[in-house]
């Protein structure tokens, strides 16, 4: 299960911002439409997520990512191929759209890889989860590269083509044969535990227990608690300034007269550093409560725009920023992979997660737009950074103090009975 989504994360990086900007250049010239109207496609590719996410986490829940790996593979890999012929800007944002529907990579991408392993995993769910996502930073350090060989060799036309198939040919047989619901499905525990008891109860896994609840929150149960609003809010905030910093920092140290060789060169950075981030914030969270990893990432994004804003065109600076910011990614990507099953459990974890990605699309769709109107309003750069680095120090705060619910439901019952109770529940699903 952790290969199957290490493999589908590191296909769906070809969807990745930082790619597509490869190729807005060439898409702009022939098309001949400006390249501020071809980015609106990715907005709609996230708001097509962000709508589609809450059905996505249900069915997720109901039926497993096996057979909805299949149709979101076949649905992303025909509109990366049908984006090769398309001649007019509607029909690129109609192609764009439809495959946002699929769930893959964007944020909604991140249902169809991560719930299903954190229903595997439970005392080892940090790292099995962790080790997942870097198929996505470990793509996009490659698809980078070969981007721009594709590029030189075959145009963006072509380049879409070979990544559309790319996709189908990964995603769609390793979901249809490898990917299960839970490992209940197979008559199995999560992490190899030989008995559900023994995979749930808190004595088994002292020092687990007091990271991870063993009880499974309904949504409506998990909307009444205020950790997960303040998490929630958090995660929207940083979402905002995160998508509006990414967007325009290539152009803003450009404009410093720093080479552009030198600032791709510092760009990549950023995914490298991630790649050994996630891991390591992945290892640490099966020791550390995820809400004090997830505060450490969001200071450390807010120091990452220290050398944005006191940059005066010095190289060092873009090799500073892009290292700090991927190093800081590590613990926010682990907050974003852990704090919804550890504070809210596994079995209903697909509704929730499906429930706030309507709020996380908004945010990072919204982002950009926001963060070009004040640039194009005049505002200093080193002010908009100013309220990254702000916003980030406010989302860690919230995420610092966002202690773990007190489950609200009946104190009558053993951590055994309620263990087996949620195999129960999973089991009685239909297998997948």
């Amino acid at each position: 299960m952790v290969g199957t989504a290490l493999a589908i994360n590191a296909v769906s990086s070809t969807l990745n911002p930082v790619v597509f900007s490869f190729m807005i250049g060439p898409m702009s010239e022939e098309l001949g439409v400006p390249k501020s109207a071809l980015a609106w496609s990715f907005t709609l590719r996230l708001f097509a997520g962000g709508l589609v996410g809450p059905l996505l986490g249900v069915l997720l829940d109901r039926h497993g990512a096996r057979w909805m790996g299949v149709v979101s593979g076949t649905l992303v890999g025909s509109m990366l191929i049908a984006l090769a012929f398309v001649h007019d800007l509607w029909l690129m944002y109609l192609v764009f759209a439809i495959s946002g529907l699929a769930g893959l990579g964007g944020p909604a991408g991140q249902l169809l890889t991560q719930v299903p392993l954190a229903r595997w995993f439970v005392v080892k769910r940090g790292r099995a989860l962790a080790i997942a996502t870097m198929g996505m930073a470990g793509g996009t350090v490659g698809a980078v590269p070969l981007t721009g060989w594709l590029l030189g060799q075959l145009g963006w036309r072509g380049t879409t083509f070979v990544f559309g198939v790319v996709v189908a040919a990964v995603v769609i047989p390793v979901s249809a044969l490898l990917v299960r619901r839970s490992p209940e499905d197979l008559g199995l525990h999560p992490d190899g535990a030989p008995s559900a008891a023994a995979s749930a109860r808190p004595d088994a896994h002292a020092r687990h227990a007091q990271l991870a609840t063993a009880h499974d929150w309904t949504v409506r149960e998990a909307m009444r608690t205020r950790a997960m609003w303040q998490i929630l809010g958090a995660l929207v905030l940083a979402g905002t300034v995160l998508t509006g910093t990414l967007v325009y920092r290539v152009a803003y140290f450009t404009s410093l007269g720093i080479s552009p060789e030198f600032v791709a060169f510092g760009t990549t950075l950023d995914p490298f550093s991630v790649v050994f981030s996630s891991f390591a914030f992945g290892m640490i969270a099966d020791r550390v409560p995820v809400r004090y990893l997830g505060a450490i990432g969001l200071a450390g994004l807010a120091a990452s725009t220290l050398p944005m804003i006191l940059s005066h065109g010095e190289p060092f600076t873009v090799a500073l920023h892009g290292v700090t910011w991927g190093v800081a990614a590590g613990g926010y990507i682990a907050l974003n992979n852990l704090v919804w099953p550890n504070y809210f459990g596994r079995l209903h974890l697909g509704a929730i997660r499906g429930v706030v990605l309507p709020a996380s699309i908004a945010a990072s769709g919204l982002g950009a737009p926001l963060f070009g109107y004040l640039l194009d309003s005049g505002m200093a750069p080193a002010r908009v950074w100013l309220i990254s680095a702000i916003a980030f120090a406010l989302a860690a705060v919230a995420v610092l103090f966002a202690r773990p619910p007190r489950y609200p439901g009946p104190a009558a019952g053993s951590a055994r009975e309620h263990a087996a109770d949620a195999a129960a529940e999973l089991a009685a699903g239909p297998v997948r």
